[in-house]
């Protein structure tokens, strides 16, 4: 995946260091800008997993996980996209056991965000796609996440990009995309199907960001 010149992406790896404290804080100070709400380790524990132990790490790749971040030639990280398996989200597991009977074969996406000032220059297109090719990778088949219902522009962006909406529950609105392995030439290949809605009778469950 190539990014405009100036831009360096990254993977984290390894135990934790300086470089998963400062994706963490800037998870942090984007949902802040973005969404208006401070810390909840309730919210933000997969974030707060970055500095754990590699075993306890949601987006380590021994867990089946994967966390980038972008930076600027300053050095400063302007975006993050990170994968981890739907199994660390129980509760949204059992809502969608109808659509997921396989949780292991789900992956999903989490904390693509990207600096206000860059925001509709495409860096998201881009690490949305690096995610999905990555989720490929790890052995997942289809991927799934939700966005704040009241955040019109991000849910814009998700049908966007081919996310298939599957209803709206506790203020999110949740999408999910199939993933094909790539062809050839190295094409992601993603289709959709006619979801089942979730509707607001729908079994209850924690809000979770």
């Amino acid at each position: 995946m190539e990014f405009p010149q100036g831009f360096t992406l990254a993977l984290l790896s390894g135990p934790a260091a300086p470089a998963h404290a400062a994706a963490r804080r800037f998870c942090l100070d984007t949902i802040k800008e973005y969404y208006g709400f401070d810390y909840n380790p309730d919210w933000h524990f997969d974030i707060d997993s970055l500095l754990r132990p590699e075993a306890e790490a949601h987006y380590a790749a021994a867990n089946r996980g994967a966390f980038w971040t972008l930076s600027d030639t300053a050095g400063d990280i302007v975006a993050t996209v990170g994968v981890r398996g739907l199994w660390y989200k129980p509760a949204i597991v059992e809502a969608f056991r109808y659509r997921y009977p396989d949780p292991g074969k789900v992956g999903s996406l989490w904390r693509l965000y990207v600096r206000k000032d860059l925001r509709g220059q495409g860096l998201g297109r881009k690490l949305s796609r690096l995610a999905e090719e990555e989720a490929v990778k790890l052995g997942y088949s289809s991927m799934y996440l939700h966005a704040s219902s009241d955040a019109a522009a991000t849910i814009g962006f998700w049908s966007s990009v081919g996310y298939e909406d599957l209803g709206e529950y506790e203020f999110s609105t949740h999408f999910d995309k199939k993933l094909e392995p790539a062809d050839p030439k190295g094409s992601l290949f993603c289709r959709s199907e006619t979801p089942k809605r979730v509707g607001r009778n729908s079994r209850s469950y924690s809000r979770k960001r």
